[in-house]
């Protein structure tokens, strides 16, 4: 039913299912977002793991940083889990092997029996496959019990009483799901991207420290200037140097050399920093947001972030 005003139950009275929008919005339903500050945010030489200044950082060829200790110990940690899951999954290959072996050697039993049964007794050929598949059904049985033994006359006897019976809460009347294990990949990922990442893919990064008594943690080696939360900085993969993007794109860039070094363009690797609090360069950064399915507080004051509604000014309190 919709939300119309032809209908009486959608009037939004007291105790009334039905609600308008702006009362469902000032009772929190919905996503709540709020701005992130600059506090809120890493800075441009954290770890990615630790998130603290990192020690002896190492870069991603995706540009996140990670102390060294801290990210060998996560890939050391990665490795462990993988060789795990590999264990499983080769148990459950040889386990599956050898499930279809017995029935394999089930079904030939079963053959050989209803053979001799047919050449000796002189039984009918549809009596000789009942006679196979109640020999496969007890085996099968045996090995994976559902829920007490059954001989292969019970089951025969009880065959069609079975089909007709509507009793779904009995053992054998419910299916049984296959449990599947996949291989799984032996690739270690990155905890920031979620890619591929090998240990020796990690770069070496080297930060120039500014001269002691001057503002600030770390500088450009050419022009001496600062870094800060908002410097837009790139890794040189050749060296390990930290410098500033207009740096590499005016000065190295033309030339191709730094520090003697040649210096390629796809050896440049932009470093992912922490952020700035500001929308126009930071993005979907600095906004947080959580959805509540009837609201995350009572209606009766305003709560933080910018697209609330207002108050519910008609007593539409829920006290949750």
């Amino acid at each position: 039913m919709g939300k119309g005003q032809r209908h009486s139950k959608n009037a939004g009275v007291m105790g009334a299912e039905g609600l308008t929008y702006a009362e469902r919005r000032a009772l929190g339903f919905g996503t709540v977002k709020e701005r992130l500050g600059k506090d809120s945010l890493g800075n441009y030489y954290d770890c990615c793991l630790t998130l603290q200044p990192a020690v002896d950082p190492v870069i991603t060829p995706e540009g996140y940083l990670y102390s060294k200790e801290a990210i060998l110990e996560n890939l050391l940690a990665q490795k462990k889990t993988l060789k795990k899951k590999l264990a499983a999954w080769e148990a459950a290959q040889e386990e599956e092997k050898k499930k279809e072996l017995e029935q394999q050697a089930i079904s030939q039993q079963a053959e050989i029996i209803a053979f001799d049964r047919a050449n000796h007794m002189g039984i009918s050929q549809q009596t000789v496959e009942s006679i196979k598949t109640a020999i496969e059904v007890e085996a099968a049985h045996l090995a994976n019990p559902v829920g007490g033994a059954a001989s292969v006359m019970n089951i025969k006897e009880n065959e069609e009483r079975a089909k007709t019976m509507k009793a779904f809460w009995m053992p054998y009347k419910a299916p049984s799901a296959k449990e599947v294990v996949e291989k799984p990949s032996l690739d270690t990922m990155c905890p920031a991207s979620g890619k591929k990442l090998k240990l020796k893919e990690l770069i070496p990064v080297k930060f120039t420290p500014v001269p002691e008594g001057d503002a600030g943690r770390h500088m450009d080696p050419l022009t001496r200037e600062t870094f800060g939360t908002s410097s837009k900085l790139v890794v040189l993969k050749g060296t390990g140097d930290v410098v500033l993007k207009e740096t590499w794109e005016k000065l190295i860039k033309p030339e191709g050399v730094f520090n003697g070094h040649r210096i390629r363009e796809k050896e440049v690797i932009e470093l992912q920093t922490g952020g700035t609090g500001f929308a126009a360069r930071d993005g979907e950064k600095v906004q947080t947001q959580k959805h509540f399915a009837l609201g995350p507080g009572s209606g009766r004051q305003d709560l933080r972030g910018q697209h609330q509604g207002p108050r519910s000014l008609g007593g539409l309190n829920f006290m949750n």
